[in-house]
């Protein structure tokens, strides 16, 4: 699996297909591999790109902030060290967050942008900030996996499951504290609609954390649909990758004529 140098990071990424790019940030707690099976079943005339974000995955370089602008700042980078221009922009749960704070820096290079089981776009709310919880869950394996099992409720406990767990718990610790002030101070609110770039919100009808009344004012800040799964939770990408990945090829054919290549 390829990783290149962009900034002061190494960043490991997956990709399949060629064609028009597009870029699949992950969540907390999460690395690239959880976009594999949408990967897989992207169609063709598409090039998927899945990377690890900075304290995630294989991605190798030092701590920061890890505020949205900095996270942006890396995906910025990774984009340029890539080539790319122009390219759609999907983001799940923490990644969602970093895609919207890209799109409001960049939107010229956004072509479309897809926010699944969205960040909260007027600030985290204070009942979430428990550092003692991300602490609880790093030295604990079995809590760990009790706590993401819970935000993928009906993903099958299988040896890909296992292998999503065993990757995400080795984020580094400060990566998970630092992203808690981060995502308290983030509120982009109503200016998200000024970026012009067409949006869609995709959330789980059983997503306790991000979903519902959280998940429709996400939408409404974009100018964005809100498309529900049915019976899956915070993590439909790796719950219904089919059901998913269907509705993000419908999102993106959507893109305004002359802005792309055909699908």
């Amino acid at each position: 699996m390829p990783s290149i140098q962009a900034g002061d990071l190494n960043i490991h990424y997956i990709e399949r297909g060629e064609g028009t790019p597009v870029l699949f940030i992950h969540g907390n707690w999460s690395t690239s591999s959880w976009w594999g099976p949408v990967l897989e079943r992207l169609p063709s005339g598409l090039r998927g790109i899945a990377y690890d974000m900075r304290g995630r995955g294989r991605t190798e370089g030092p701590d920061n902030g890890y505020t949205m602008s900095e996270l942006a700042a890396d995906l910025y980078a990774l984009c340029d060290a890539l080539n790319l221009d122009k390219f759609h922009l999907v983001g799940h749960s923490l990644g969602s967050a970093v895609a919207i704070q890209f799109t409001l820096e960049n939107p010229g290079r956004v072509m479309t942008l897809t926010c699944v089981s969205p960040a909260w776009v007027d600030g985290m709310p204070a009942a979430y900030n428990v550092p003692a919880a991300q602490i609880a869950i790093k030295n604990d394996r079995a809590l760990f996996e009790q706590a993401l099992k819970a935000q993928a409720p009906t993903v099958p406990d299988d040896d890909f499951w296992q292998h999503l767990l065993s990757e995400a718990h080795e984020q580094r610790i400060e990566a998970a504290l630092r992203n808690l002030p981060a995502l308290l101070e983030w509120k982009p609110g109503d200016k998200l609609k000024e970026t012009g770039v067409p949006a869609l919100v995709i959330s789980g009808q059983l997503d306790v954390l991000t979903g519902g009344a959280n998940a429709d004012r996400a939408a409404a800040a974009l100018g964005a649909q809100h498309i529900i799964i049915p019976a899956v939770g915070h993590s439909p990408i790796v719950e219904a990758p089919g059901e998913f990945t269907t509705l993000l090829a419908d999102h993106l054919r959507q893109t305004p004529a002359g802005s792309q290549e055909d699908l």
